[in-house]
């Protein structure tokens, strides 16, 4: 049996998502996916959301049918998107827990108990500052210190980390995101698959461990979020991951989602070769660096990036951020900027 790990899942009211395609290469195993936002019970309730400026995500109970079809087993509450609504997100946790669904991540620095062919599996989940409106502070040290007593605790344990950090619909991880990673694999993790950025990112092989940065979406439609259309325009988004993990070995699918007529397939033609190119050499820190900033903007560097994968390094970037966020809502406001427009 494998543990599959999916991206950021949504299912809005009103849409339908067609997954028969996929359906196969869930079964007999386990999966487990990033639920991006609470279950939200009644259409009533969508008008509570608490910012304006920003998608309020969501689910209705209806992900349940997906969750279950596809062997969803864990789900991950840690994102930028849990508190986007008025109502409590404990409701969502027991929703979840009713149905027989194990979520996880609203504790701060949560850790997963499971099991994976009989071997101890331990999935660490955390989200960092770079996602505005995260359900709890972010300090990596202590990340680190987590997966240390993890491993001296027990040897022959298995340790998958399962972040959502990153920059959204940004092709590159972070420099302090990368640091982290290795750091991460340093202290004894055996795989990092990440979201958030929803959109798929270069993968690392790092000491022989995988670094997925990002795999992209998962089942996230393009439609009205409760106000707000939701347009992705980069045609790569379309594409995304799914990572197969036995504990030894890893299998990566790629998927290709139909947003206009909301078909998830899998995809035989993605260039896969591609994704390893960039990290296929031993890269320097510096020359990383050098590399994410020539694919960046201005306000990218000043307000959206992360440099130093440290408890300063993320107050720092939190602070950038919260500028930059009261910047765009006087922007938004007087009408300058009107990214919502349906």
């Amino acid at each position: 049996m494998s543990l599959i790990f999916c991206g950021d899942l949504t299912l809005p009211f009103g849409i339908n998502i067609d997954i028969e395609d996929i359906k196969p290469l869930f079964a007999n195993h386990e999966a487990i996916a990033n639920l991006e936002g609470s279950i939200q019970f009644d259409e009533k309730r969508l008008r509570s959301y608490k910012w304006n400026d920003k998608f309020s995500l969501y689910s209705c109970p209806k992900v349940i049918d997906i969750i279950h079809a596809l062997n969803i087993r864990y789900v991950s509450l840690c994102n930028n998107h849990v508190l986007d609504y008025k109502h409590p997100i404990e409701e969502t946790e027991a929703y979840l827990k009713s149905r027989n669904i194990c979520p996880f991540g609203l504790k701060n620095h949560d850790v997963l108990v499971a099991n994976l062919n009989g071997v101890p599996l331990y999935i660490v989940t955390f989200a960092t500052f770079a996602t505005e409106h995260s359900l709890h502070l972010f300090n990596p040290d202590y990340v680190i210190k987590d997966i240390q007593t993890l491993k001296k605790r027990d040897s022959n344990c298995l340790i998958a980390v399962y972040p959502h950090w990153g920059i959204e619909k940004f092709r590159y991880p972070e420099p302090a995101d990368r640091n982290l990673a290795h750091r991460i694999i340093d202290a004894g993790a055996d795989i990092i698959v990440g979201h958030h950025p929803h959109i798929i990112q270069p993968i690392e092989i790092y000491k022989g461990k995988y670094i997925i940065y990002s795999i992209g979406n998962f089942i996230l439609p393009q439609t009205v979020y409760p106000d707000k259309k939701l347009i992705f325009k980069d045609s790569y988004i379309q594409y995304e991951l799914i990572i197969e993990w036995d504990g030894v070995e890893v299998k990566i699918h790629t998927l290709h989602y139909d947003y206009c007529n909301n078909k998830l397939m899998i995809n035989y033609d993605f260039p896969m070769r591609k994704l390893f190119h960039l990290f296929q050499q031993q890269m320097q820190r510096s020359e990383y660096k050098k590399i994410f900033l020539s694919h960046s903007s201005f306000v990218d560097i000043i307000f959206r990036m992360r440099f130093w994968d440290s408890y300063i390094g993320e107050v720092v970037s939190f602070i950038s951020r919260k500028i930059f966020r009261i910047i765009r809502k006087i922007i938004i406001f007087v009408g300058l900027h009107k990214p919502y427009n349906c």
